[in-house]
């Protein structure tokens, strides 16, 4: 928000009062760390949680509003958490799965509830279920539910933009990262053309940095 980033502008602007600070979201890291300047792209974050912006080469456009982790995040680590746990309870998970996620996870309902509903950040710990689908992704029902995932991704975010087709696809995250071949395979079957695809935005940034002094 304005006021954050007034907030977070004013305290960097006391330890260092000589250099100029601009302070802006997340999208803009996303979009510097993977897009060259001047370049049209879309840009995707999907980490913990998911975006999706247009950058034309100089501005940036978002076409869906983010709600927040509970309504929105299609294809991020707490959609995937969620679904597992959800999958896992309602008995949905098949046994063999079941067995191996509850021996690498505390799925007690008094813990999972103390965790969503008591302790802060319930979007990260949801994220944090996400790692056993990464790493049980050759089982059928992991395959099925990364595809469902990111597939909503692709049709509720990236799909919004009538450049789509046109133009590359860039993503910053670690879902996108370490489920990259799946990620792939989806913009493929959508006429989407991957472009880059980073785990932490940090070096294109420096990249971008240098090259803008």
């Amino acid at each position: 928000t304005a006021r954050m980033k007034t907030f977070l502008g004013d305290i960097f602007q006391s330890f260092f009062p000589n250099a100029q600070i601009n302070v802006k979201e997340d999208t803009y890291a996303a979009i510097h760390a993977t897009t060259n300047l001047e370049e049209q792209a879309i840009v995707c974050i999907l980490g913990t949680g998911s975006n999706c912006s247009y950058y034309d080469g100089h501005q940036v456009f978002q076409k869906v509003a983010s709600l927040g982790y509970i309504m929105m995040d299609d294809g991020s680590g707490n959609y995937f958490g969620r679904k597992l746990i959800r999958d896992y309870y309602f008995h949905k998970m098949p046994q063999d799965l079941g067995i191996r996620f509850a021996k690498e996870y505390n799925l007690e309902a008094d813990n999972i509830k103390d965790n969503l509903y008591k302790q802060p950040n319930p979007n990260t710990y949801l994220a944090t279920f996400a790692r056993f689908i990464v790493e049980n992704k050759e089982h059928s029902y992991c395959k099925g539910v990364i595809e469902k995932g990111l597939q909503q991704f692709i049709n509720n975010y990236i799909m919004q933009f009538e450049l789509a087709t046109k133009v590359k696809v860039n993503f910053v995250g670690s879902i996108a990262f370490y489920l990259q071949d799946e990620l792939r395979a989806a913009l493929e079957r959508n006429d989407l053309r991957a472009g880059v695809i980073v785990q932490r935005p940090i070096d294109g940034l420096v990249d971008f940095h240098k090259k803008t002094i």
